[in-house]
């Protein structure tokens, strides 16, 4: 039977031990961030091999420090694969405890350095979020936003299903912001094999 898309099933998800996540930064060291939105440089992206398929669940990205106004995120995908030159591997954690040491099939990259990767094909973005004033202004009431949250299956942002049989495939999470930036990105996704998922 084929993977049935839906939130009420994320939970089953993570009780079969299924769902993973990475993140961009840590406890109190923020990742910095990208100073433009570039395809070839996304500041995380999950990489995911041929015969496997993710949902992505969750991706949040938190804002610390910025240097002057407008905040871009923007999360896609694509069907090829934009290649780890310039990225630091990030080990996918499973959500489950009880599973802590049963390992992800997909790899995570973290903090990108060098635009001369492959660019992505077949992309379709799934998530955009602009905020123009000075994130970091929050405190004095000067810049309310809605922070930048990706829950494909809770109706924020476009679902989506990364994976094919034959080719790498990839989800990629951009931040661009003017200057010196830093923050926090989080995300999470359940992992399926190809022909689970579309059996």
């Amino acid at each position: 039977m084929a993977i049935t898309m839906e939130n009420s099933r994320v939970l089953q998800w993570v009780k079969e031990a299924r769902v993973f996540q990475a993140n961009h930064g840590a406890l109190t060291t923020p990742a910095a961030f990208e100073t433009d939105l570039v395809r070839q440089t996304p500041d995380l992206m999950v990489r995911v091999p041929p015969g496997v398929v993710i949902v992505p669940i969750f991706t949040s990205v938190n804002a610390e420090a910025t240097d002057t106004a407008v905040q871009q995120v923007l999360i896609s995908i694509c069907n090829n694969d934009p290649g780890t030159t310039g990225k630091t591997q990030f080990t996918p954690v499973n959500a489950n405890s009880r599973y802590a040491t049963t390992g992800s099939t997909v790899t995570a990259w973290i903090t990108s350095t060098d635009n001369s990767g492959n660019a992505p094909t077949g992309v379709s973005d799934v998530y955009r979020a602009y905020v123009q004033p000075r994130i970091d202004n929050v405190g004095t009431g000067s810049a309310p936003f809605e922070q930048a949250l990706y829950a494909p299956l809770s109706g924020m942002g476009a679902p989506c299903a990364v994976g094919s049989k034959d080719v790498m495939n990839a989800f990629l999470v951009y931040v661009g912001m003017a200057g010196t930036a830093t923050g926090y990105i989080l995300s999470a996704w359940a992992e399926f094999t190809y022909d689970e998922f579309y059996a």
